[in-house]
C-alpha cells in the first residue's frame, strides 16, 4: 500500500495494545515509552555515524580508499578487492549511498580493464550488503542490539568476523557463475590513473573506531578479569560507540580541504536530514517491541519447546519472510527483533554471545533475497547500466547464498562457543 514502514509500524503499535485490551490511553503512553527509549539510546549513534558518512564521501576519502587497495592489491584481484572494500565502506556509510559513490569508479575500472560490468558490481554490492546487516553503527544492526539487549561491542566483534565470511561468499558465488570471465589481461593504465589517489589515512576514520570499540569491548569481557583503573575507565569511555564515532568524526574533519570548509553546514544539514527516516523506523520498531513486552501475552504462550539452534532459525525465516515482502533490510531487522525480543528468554538465548548469534541469524534473515521491492536492488541495477535479468540472475541469488552463508556461521559460533 506504499505506506511509510514507521507509519505501520506505530499504526500496528497501537492497534496492537488495542487488540491485547491495553486502555486507548495506556497503550499511547507504551507507544511513545519505547520510541523514546530506542531513539535515546542509539539516535545519538545514527546521526554521528550518518554525518561522518557523509564526510567520507565529500572529502573523497573513499575514493582514496579505492586507489590505496588497487595499488595494493592490482587490477587482477579487483573482484576481491572492491568486496573487501565494500564491507569496509559499508561500516559507516549505507549500502545505497556507498554504490552510488563509488559506481563511477567501477565503471572506469571495467572500460579500462575490460572486466565485466556484472562481476565488478555485484562483488562491491554484496560487500556492502554484508556490512549493512551485521556490522553496527550501521542501524539495522545498532537497533537490534538495543531492542534484544544485547552487547553493541560485542556484536561489532562478531559481526565482523560473520559478515567477512558472508561478503566473501558473494565474490566466491560470482567466481562459480562467471569463472571464465574472471581472467584479466591489462592492469598497469588504470593502476597508474589511480595512483596518485592512494592514501592509507584515509582508512583513519573507520579503522580507528573500530579499534577503540573493539578494545572496550574486549577489556569488559568476563574471561579476561581485567581490573578497573583511570586508563581502562578512560578507554572504556572513548570506546562508547558514540564517543568511538566522534572520534572518527574529528579525524574526517582534518580531510576537508580550506574551499570546502564552507560546505560543512551542508553536509550536516543533509546528514541529519538524512538519518531522519531511519530514526523513526527504529524508535517504531521499539514502540511494537515495548508494546508487545508490556501487555503480558508473552507469558501466557508458554513457548518453552525451543532450544538455542531452532530459536536461530526460527529468526531467520522470519526476517527471511519479511525482507521477501516488503524489501528493506533495515525493517525487516527491527520488525523481527519487535517480534521475539520478549521470547529470548524462552527460546534458550540468555547469555551475551547468544543474544549477538541471534542478531546475526535475524541479520543473515534480513538479506534474503534482495529483489525488485528493494530499493537497494534498483540502485545496483541503475547505477550499473544492467538489465533486471541479470542482476536478479546474479545479485539476487547472491543474497540467497549471503543468507545461508551467515545463518550456518551464526549457528556453527554457537555452537563453538556456548
Amino acid at each position: 500500500m506504499k505506506i511509510k514502514p514507521y507509519f505501520a509500524l506505530l499504526f500496528i503499535s497501537i492497534l496492537s495494545g488495542l487488540f491485547l485490551k491495553i486502555d486507548f490511553s495506556e497503550t499511547l503512553n507504551l507507544t511513545f515509552v519505547g520510541f523514546k527509549n530506542i531513539i535515546f539510546s542509539i539516535g545519538p549513534i545514527i546521526i554521528i555515524g550518518t554525518i561522518l558518512g557523509k564526510f567520507l564521501q565529500e572529502t573523497g576519502a573513499t575514493n582514496k580508499m579505492v586507489a590505496t587497495f588497487i595499488s595494493i592489491f592490482g587490477l587482477s584481484k579487483i573482484p576481491l578487492t572492491f568486496n573487501i572494500l565494500g564491507f569496509i565502506i559499508s561500516i559507516p556509510v549505507f549500502c545505497d549511498a556507498a554504490f552510488i559513490l563509488m559506481s563511477s569508479i567501477i565503471k572506469e575500472i571495467s572500460k579500462v580493464s575490460g572486466r565485466k560490468m556484472i562481476i565488478l558490481s555485484v562483488c562491491l554490492a554484496t560487500g556492502l550488503y554484508s556490512a549493512h546487516v551485521f556490522v553496527p553503527p550501521t542501524p539495522g544492526p545498532l537497533a537490534a542490539s538495543a531492542l534484544i539487549g544485547a552487547d553493541v561491542g560485542l556484536l561489532l566483534l562478531l559481526g565482523l568476523i560473520i559478515g567477512t565470511a558472508v561478503s566473501l561468499s558473494g565474490y566466491i558465488w560470482m567466481r562459480v557463475l562467471l569463472k571464465k570471465d574472471f581472467k584479466l589481461s591489462s592492469d598497469n593504465k588504470a593502476s597508474n590513473s589511480l595512483n596518485h589517489e592512494k592514501k592509507i589515512s584515509a582508512f583513519l576514520p573507520i579503522i580507528i573506531p573500530i579499534i577503540l570499540i573493539s578494545i572496550s569491548t574486549l577489556l569488559k569481557y568476563p574471561s579476561f578479569n581485567i581490573i578497573e583503573n583511570q586508563l581502562t575507565n578512560f578507554i572504556g569511555f572513548i570506546g562508547k560507540p558514540e564517543i568511538a564515532l566522534i572520534v572518527g568524526l574529528i579525524i574526517s574533519i582534518g580531510f576537508i580541504k580550506r574551499d570546502d570548509s564552507k560546505n560543512i553546514s551542508k553536509w550536516i544539514g543533509n546528514s541529519l536530514k538524512n538519518s531522519l527516516d531511519i530514526l523513526l523506523i527504529t524508535g517504531a520498531g521499539g514502540a511494537l517491541g515495548f508494546i508487545i513486552r508490556e501487555s503480558g501475552v508473552i507469558e501466557s504462550l508458554g513457548i518453552v519447546n525451543f532450544n538455542g539452534i531452532y530459536g536461530l532459525v526460527s529468526v531467520f525465516l522470519i526476517a527471511a519472510l519479511i525482507k521477501t515482502v516488503q524489501g528493506s533490510s533495515t525493517v525487516a531487522i527491527i520488525t523481527t527483533c519487535a517480534l521475539v525480543s520478549p521470547l529470548i528468554d524462552q527460546i534458550g538465548i540468555i547469555g551475551e554471545i547468544e543474544k549477538v548469534l541471534l542478531i546475526t541469524s535475524i541479520g543473515s534473515g534480513a538479506m534474503t533475497v534482495s529483489h525488485v521491492n528493494d530499493s537497494y536492488f534498483w540502485v545496483v541495477t541503475k547505477y550499473s547500466n544492467l538489465k533486471i535479468k541479470e542482476v536478479i540472475k546474479f545479485f539476487t541469488t547472491a543474497t540467497l547464498i549471503q543468507g545461508l552463508t551467515g545463518l550456518s556461521f551464526s549457528i556453527i559460533c554457537f555452537l563453538l562457543l556456548t
